[in-house]
């Protein structure tokens, strides 16, 4: 049954993109950040390298195959909320000055040394107030109602600027995944997503006349708007360990190896449901004017391998490393470069945590988790790197996510 439904889904895929017909320039963001359409606290704590790993129900946008190794169903409620400290600080002096009641002209110079105070600072934001996931043996589906990033960066262009970039997206994915029984020489497990996605972008150096001039740093009218439909298609391999020789002690720490191919079509958000802009009739492409759209989920690779411990009484963990976002237009072997480990405990099955730390892009990780019934907690310090490729730039994060687990 389900082999025959990822069939169908895939084969329904390939049909919706096909017959996209709208032909919208796609808008790139101004910023040097590789924006992830997903993100887990957890995963981020052990350097956000996860795709040999997958075993909880993240799996759907890590990598699929998890799926096909599940042994138990798994219903999750969650909410996330991230940010760099000075954010507030940063956007209080902002409010400040627009409330000021001063001219134009004067906000003007109050807003050119606010940049300038702040050259070479990165504040973001990422706020997940509610998803849900349900994921069973082989198969799961997810909703994420609103998943909202923002980041300012502070630049000297051609004038002091500020670099701003807003994703806005709504994810709907339904993922499968099995084994394939005819494989040798280990356990090797296949799993596809398939995701809609609505996004709303807003990208644009905005100068210090333009702060003046307008009451917010964004606006609604100003956002992109579109939707797209695309899969992600997943391998996990266990090989199998000899018992005796040289390699023998590998096997008790299990090794598997994944990889995910993550947006196969690529095909961009070149539609639109005007869920952002209600009533606005320029929202979507017409015959008399081509209108932007947002930037594009782009086609990549993730490759990573996992290790682990050998347990002792209550505890264990595991080593992780993976390369991401191969493909990537921004991608350089600084940003992608993740590694990590994970030590756990479990004193009953409704009882445990998790210690982490990792590095992501060139800069340090940490995490922990509790586990207490059915409430969840994840804390985590992570940063993304908002430069060049040749240039690292720290952007420090620091976040949780609270959730039910049922």
């Amino acid at each position: 049954m389900f082999k025959r439904g990822s069939l169908l889904l895939s084969t329904g895929l390939c049909s919706l993109l096909l017959s996209n017909t709208a032909h919208a320039e796609m808008v790139e963001s101004v910023s040097t950040t590789i924006h992830h359409q997903y993100e887990s606290q957890r995963a981020l704590g052990m350097g956000d390298a996860f795709v040999a790993v997958a075993d909880d129900y993240t799996s759907i946008f890590y990598n699929p195959a998890g799926l096909a190794r599940r042994e138990s169903g798994q219903v999750n409620l969650s909410l996330a909320v991230g940010a760099t400290p000075g954010a507030k600080d940063f956007m209080d002096e902002y409010q400040d000055i627009e409330q000021s009641g001063q001219t134009d002209q004067q906000k003007e110079q109050q807003y050119l040394e606010l940049i300038q105070r702040h050259y070479g600072d990165v504040y973001s934001v990422r706020l997940t107030p509610m998803e849900g996931v349900w994921v069973r043996p082989k198969w799961g589906i997810a909703f994420i109602p609103a998943d909202v990033s923002i980041e300012l960066r502070n630049h000297q262009t051609l004038g002091p600027s500020m670099y701003t970039t807003v994703y806005a997206d709504t994810t709907l994915a339904l993922s499968y995944g099995d084994d394939v029984h005819a494989a040798s020489h280990g356990r090797l497990s296949w799993g596809v997503t398939g995701k809609f996605v609505n996004r709303g972008f807003y990208s644009k150096i905005l100068s210090a006349v333009d702060l003046s001039t307008s009451d917010e740093i964004v606006k609604k009218e100003d956002m992109l708007e579109g939707y797209t439909i695309d899969a992600d298609l997943g391998l996990l391999w266990t090989p199998e360990i000899p018992t005796e020789g040289l390699m023998s002690f590998l096997q008790y720490t299990r090794p598997t190896v994944g990889l995910v191919v993550r947006n196969i079509a690529e095909t961009g958000f070149n539609n639109s449901l005007k869920l952002i802009k209600k009533d606005d009739e320029d929202a979507t492409v017409d015959s008399k004017k081509i209108y932007g759209s947002p930037e594009k989920l782009y086609r990549v690779v993730d490759v990573g391998t996992k290790f682990e411990f050998p347990r002792a009484w209550i505890f264990g963990g595991r080593f992780v490393a993976d390369i991401r976002d191969i493909m990537h237009p921004d991608w350089s072997w600084t940003k992608g470069t993740h590694a990590g480990v994970e030590f756990d405990w479990t004193v009953y099955s409704w009882w445990k945590g998790h210690y982490r730390a990792g590095l992501s892009q060139g800069f340090w990780t940490a995490g922990l988790s509790a586990e207490l019934g059915i409430f969840n907690l994840d804390l985590v310090s992570y940063a993304n790197n908002a430069g060049t490729k040749n240039t690292p730039l720290e952007s420090r994060v620091y976040a949780t996510r609270m959730s039910l687990d049922f």
